[in-house]
């Protein structure tokens, strides 16, 4: 079944039934706007925006990796500011033929990025597009202060876990 076959309403029910909502996410998906628990009153907010053929090919990747990748790369960007991220709001464009199985497994491996770092996918939008293009904004609470690349000195000690580039 592809993405026109099953139409807007009938694929973003079924994003939304693969992911449960989290502690912080008082109101998800399906309404005009998540509602999002911000307790220290602070949120920490980034966007980044993947385009089939410059950030991933889908012959070289298999969908849930992108999804992967698409969650990483915003949650790393919330934790990196001293934020505990929450919540993740999705802007996906896809072309009409697109299987919806491609779909459903690119939205898995956002699910199981996050769930890492216990925040959820809190809403976000589907519309059709010549080419694959994904939108992720990560929300995180911030509790105390804020790093930020000002606070970096020479001298200080980088740390890397896992594989660069992977």
């Amino acid at each position: 079944m592809t993405v026109g076959e099953l139409g807007e309403f009938g694929i973003i029910a079924r994003i939304t039934a693969r992911f449960a909502p989290g502690p912080a996410v008082e109101l998800g998906p399906g309404d005009d706007a998540a509602i999002v628990a911000a307790p220290g009153g602070r949120v920490v907010a980034t966007t980044d925006v993947l385009v089939e053929g410059r950030h991933f090919r889908r012959d070289w990747s298999p969908p849930y990796d992108i999804g992967r990748k698409a969650a990483a790369q915003n949650l790393a960007d919330v934790v990196a500011m001293g934020a505990r991220p929450t919540a993740l709001l999705v802007g996906l464009g896809v072309p009409s033929a697109t299987d919806v199985a491609w779909v459903e497994a690119l939205c898995d491996g956002m699910r199981d990025e996050s769930a890492q770092v216990e925040a959820s996918i809190a809403g976000g939008d589907v519309v059709r597009a010549d080419t694959v293009l994904l939108a992720v904004t990560a929300l995180g609470a911030l509790d105390g202060p804020p790093l930020t690349r000002a606070g970096a000195r020479p001298g200080d000690v980088v740390a890397v876990c896992g594989r660069l580039g992977h």
